[in-house]
């Protein structure tokens, strides 16, 4: 992405409705891999401007990489001193050195996801786990995607097939940001008739505190349902990958 997006990023994940609900989501997913009071070794591909930081910080030491030297310089302005500039496919870990990895809406910016998600794997203990968002549906592409210098949007299939390829195992997939799909695809077939001026641009759009309210109060409870249920449709898919069966211990 280019600075003006995650300038533009820097100041939404604090109040925007769609990362604070999105938080809420992994950290439902990550509960189900680990346990707060285990002390792990995680690795955060893609820590952007480290709004997920925190929360992964709960479960313990967290190590940031990001292929941007804007991001990296925003992390150490934040405090984080464990933070690399490297891309997602070549890392700078020796193998099996991570018991999570995790990896918010950065897969689809990659040009190779099967070399990518195979180097994750490399990097992951035995009984590890990486837990990772990317957007869904190829047919809601639009400049938001181009805007984020997006790839590609993916199915929960197509991530299926991504991660097998890369030798993993889906542990559980969903889709994900349910409630905002027919907005979203109402927005989308709107911008397809009525095409945008000017240069593409990131579609976040400001909203009233309290419908900002509704829509982050929305995606809190569906982050409760994601304990239980998996979704048949949303905006985003979330998975849990392994490279085996086992658990972490």
């Amino acid at each position: 992405m280019n600075k003006t997006e995650y300038l533009r990023m820097a100041e939404q994940e604090e109040s925007y409705w769609w990362h604070l609900g999105r938080l809420r989501i992994i950290e439902t997913y990550l509960a189900k891999v680990v346990d707060s009071r285990m002390g792990i070794c995680m690795l955060n591909v893609g820590c952007g401007t480290g709004s997920t930081v925190p929360t992964l910080e709960k479960y313990g030491e967290v190590n940031n990489v990001d292929v941007s030297e804007y991001a990296i310089l925003h992390m150490l302005r934040r405090g984080y001193s464990r933070v690399r500039k490297t891309n997602g496919v070549g890392l700078p870990y020796s193998e099996k050195s991570f018991d999570v990895i995790c990896s918010f809406d950065v897969l689809e910016h990659i040009e190779d996801d099967v070399a990518a998600l195979a180097e994750w794997r490399r990097v992951l203990k035995t009984d590890g786990a990486i837990i990772l968002t990317v957007p869904a549906y190829q047919w809601l592409w639009s400049g938001h995607d181009v805007a984020l210098h997006h790839r590609r949007r993916y199915t929960r299939k197509l991530l299926k097939d991504v991660a097998s390829a890369a030798g993993l195992d889906v542990d559980k997939a969903s889709y994900a940001i349910v409630f905002s799909l027919p907005l979203l695809a109402s927005v989308r077939m709107i911008q397809k008739i009525i095409k945008p001026k000017g240069a593409p641009e990131s579609s976040y759009i400001r909203l009233p505190g309290w419908i900002n309210w509704i829509f982050k109060n929305l995606l809190y409870f569906e982050a409760g349902v994601h304990r239980h249920l998996t979704f048949p449709a949303g905006s985003s898919v979330v998975a849990i990958l392994r490279r085996t069966d086992g658990v972490l211990n």
